[in-house]
């Protein structure tokens, strides 16, 4: 039985626009809040890459075409055939809360640091990732923003080379599950 090999693409992923609506106006007038992209198995090997970002919402809108492309750009990845993308966007955020968010995602950089000293230093693994547990520990004790937004969708076509399409990805409430917006992405290859 011969295999076909699938060909990798090249995709990279940009932020377009965000909308919310159905949420108390004065929440969203002006506010920080946190958006995460999350591209979900772009190849066999590799189940998910995210990327998260500050967005400033006015009058439930945030507009990112004005930012400079290393703003925008929230991940370069490698496709075979397809995949799917899982949004979010957390309540707003203050000043507090941006630094809770930034302890816990410490926290995870820290213990992926320490799980790669156990697989790098055999044999020594406990005490080579040590420090690492414990700064991860003390780092992140805080929670990070709640979900307020999020949604996913299935990439079927992937672009072709030098090809570029906007997707809308729809936003709804975690709990109740009601459309409340959407994510614009730029997907190009």
């Amino acid at each position: 039985m011969a295999t076909t090999k699938k060909t990798k693409v090249g995709l990279e992923v940009l932020l377009v626009k965000a909308e919310l609506k159905g949420i108390p106006e004065k929440a969203l007038l002006k506010s920080r809040n946190m958006v995460q992209v999350d591209m979900v198995w772009p190849r066999p090997s590799i189940a998910r890459k995210s990327a998260m970002r500050e967005a400033a919402f006015r009058h439930g809108v945030c507009d990112f075409t004005g930012e400079p492309w290393t703003k925008r750009v929230v991940l370069r990845e490698d496709v075979e055939d397809h995949c799917g993308f899982a949004v979010s966007v957390t309540e707003p955020v203050s000043i507090q809360k941006l630094r809770q968010f930034l302890r816990l995602t410490a926290k995870y950089a820290l213990k992926m640091g320490a799980d790669f000293m156990e697989k790098a230093m055999v044999g020594y693994a406990d005490i080579a990732s040590a420090p690492i547990d414990a700064l991860a520990a003390m780092v992140g004790e805080k929670n990070a923003p709640k979900i307020i937004a999020q949604g996913v969708l299935d990439l079927e076509h992937v672009p072709d080379e030098g090809e570029e399409f906007e997707i809308s990805v729809p936003l709804a409430r975690p709990l109740t599950k009601k459309s409340i917006g959407s994510l614009t992405l730029l997907v190009r290859a």
